[in-house]
């Protein structure tokens, strides 16, 4: 059984060496002039721009003073309160409300 252990050690080693081996282990200096280098290329990156305004159009800050102005003289809960209801769909209770025999039920 030692032997068969021993064997699977010794071939998964010598695999790892011989992927090792194979692998270019010599990385050029960075500091030597003469190694190759690709070539560089610009690219500018406002290269495909759009300006968010259209040409004539107002620019952003007037445009925000303008829907300000429209807004401004409004109450301040404006679209945040339901009509009020007619006086005949919201009947009154008279009586108060029966208390409920499963409230003690309750912790």
């Amino acid at each position: 059984m030692k032997l068969k252990l021993w064997v699977a050690f010794g071939t998964l080693l010598a695999a790892a060496l011989g992927a090792q081996a194979q692998q270019n282990s010599r990385t050029p200096d960075p500091a030597d002039p003469s190694v190759p280098v690709p070539a560089t290329a610009y690219a500018s990156a406002m290269s495909g721009y759009t300006p968010a305004m259209k040409d004539g159009a107002p620019s952003p800050d007037k445009s925000w003073r303008a829907a300000n102005d429209a807004v401004g003289g409004q109450s301040a809960h404006t679209g945040h309160q339901s009509p009020a209801p007619a006086a005949a769909e919201a009947p009154r209770r008279t009586e108060p409300a029966a208390a409920s025999t499963e409230h003690h039920k309750h912790h």
